[in-house]
This record gives C-alpha cells, structure tokens and sequence, in this order.
C-alpha cells in the first residue's frame, strides 16, 4: 500500500463534471471518489462515506468543472511524489503500517479559525489515510500533515482499539503523540498553533476541574467537548488538543522515550504516569 494514484481520477471527474449537471455532477463525483473505499467501510453506504469525506474537507461536487487549474498546480508542486517519499520514509523510520493513502483537493469553502482560513485537513481511520489539501501549501507543511495523520496509523495501529473502546485519555494522547513527532521531525515551525494556545496552569487548572474524572469515557462521541471545547462546559477551544499536546512533551521532557517507534507503542496510562499531569 502507498499513495494512491488519485490524480487521474481527478482529471476524468473534471471532465465527466462538464457533461453533467445538478444531481448528475453529485452522482458522478460519489461513484469516482468513493465506490473504491467500499471495501474500508464495508457497513456504510457510499453516501455516507460521500458525506462524511465532504465534512473532512474534501471539495464540493459543484467545484468539479473548475479543477483543471487546481490539479495542474498541485501536480507541478509534486504532491503526490512528496507524499509518497515521506510515507517511505516514516514507514521505515517508525516501523509503521501499510496504508493507502488518498490525496485530494481542499474545497474552497474553507472555514477560518482564528481569524486564518483553514488550507489543509487530514483523517486516518479503518486504516485508510486522507488528505486534504490546498494548492498554495509548501512542501514542509505537507510532510508535516502527512507525518501527523500517518503517526495516529502507527498509534490506532498498536492501540487496536475499535472507536467506540476509545478513552478520552487515548484520544488526548493520540493527538499530543503526533504533534511531538511532527516538532521532532520537521521542527517547531509546522506545529499547529493550539499545542500552545492556553498555559501551563490554565490547562492544569482545567485538567483537575474537567478532565481527571473523565478520562476513562469512551467512545469518541463522547470526547468531541474535550479534543475542540464546549464554552458552555466550561472549556475552551481546542483544549483537549493542547492538552494531549503538553501531557506527552512533558513525558519525554521528564525522561519519557522519545523515539517515535517506542513512544507511539507505549501505553497511555504510562505515559501520563510520566508527565506532570497528575490523577
């Protein structure tokens, strides 16, 4: 398994897209894009899987006529080559599972947060990868949202846990784990900007107040509030985030393995056992 050889499949979607129109265009872009990822999600229908690529970020069925330009770019900045090396590598370097990896445009109705407007997505779940991404992005931040998404493969992958098993504490960890790769690898530049978002004492402080006594909830429904905030809870944007980010820096600061291949293999409750981040 690697990188999947999207683009052409892209080009004839662009050019099929023309021939069509309203619910047509729909119909085509579903069949193309997901008729093949049948096989990773067998009991969900293609247009769930549609919907739920379309929510990660995916373009728009209605963007399908003006992708020429886009893939042309995204081609000329060897993205899928890119791609492709860094998986190699890393596959290598963590020791790390096989996986198709599915590359495609970011859509253009780009949310913005804090006051930036998102270029970039990723997801990697049932053993698949997905990215999703802008044409303007730079070469470094691509490797980067690679490496983070391919580092939850790795993690999931020992884990071995279905999403409904998953405990809020794995899921902190899940995240704070890949960001540290990506700041061992490719350095403090590319980190995504919540690993420091709120300070040492604000997130200890909610960390006893909230997250202590819910750390053994499971399923990740349940642990939406805490990864991206809930104001109504009582907890900011993005603090489960920052949190799993500082609860495994702290674990390597204080001694912890730092090299990825044993770190993502090693259990969550020890790594929090070794952080600053007491129960």
């Amino acid at each position: 398994m690697s990188v999947v050889e999207t683009l052409p499949i892209l080009y004839k979607l662009n050019e099929m897209a023309k021939l069509q129109q309203g619910e047509g265009i729909i119909e085509v872009h579903r069949a193309l894009l997901c008729d093949s990822l049948k096989k990773f999600y067998p009991q969900a229908t293609n247009e769930e899987i549609h919907q739920e690529l379309l929510t990660r970020g995916l373009f728009d069925p209605s963007e399908s006529t003006g992708l020429y330009k886009t893939l042309k770019r995204l081609e000329a900045k060897h993205v899928w080559k890119t791609v492709q090396n860094e998986f190699e590598y890393l596959k290598e370097e963590w020791d790390g599972p096989d996986v198709p990896i599915y590359i495609y445009p970011l859509t253009a109705n780009r949310p913005i947060v804090e006051g930036v407007e998102v270029k970039k997505n990723g997801v990697a779940y049932n053993g698949v990868l997905f990215l999703f991404v802008a044409d303007e992005l730079e070469s470094e931040e691509i490797k980067a949202l690679f490496a983070h998404e391919y580092h939850h493969i790795c993690r999931l992958a020992y884990l071995n846990k279905a999403p409904h098993e998953l405990e809020l504490l794995d899921a902190l960890i899940v995240e704070g784990m890949a960001e540290c790769a990506v700041e061992q690898r490719y350095g403090t530049k590319w980190l995504s900007p919540w690993t420091t978002r709120y300070s040492q004492q604000t997130s200890m402080e909610l960390w006893k107040k909230y997250f202590v006594r819910a750390l053994r909830a499971k399923g990740v429904d349940n642990h939406f509030s805490f990864l991206y905030g809930n104001e109504a809870a009582g907890l900011p944007k993005w603090i489960g985030y920052c949190m799993g980010y500082k609860i495994v820096q702290s674990y390597i600061e204080n001694g912890g393995v730092p090299d990825q291949r044993l770190l993502y293999k090693t259990p969550s409750k020890e790594i929090l056992k070794g952080s600053i981040f007491k129960v």
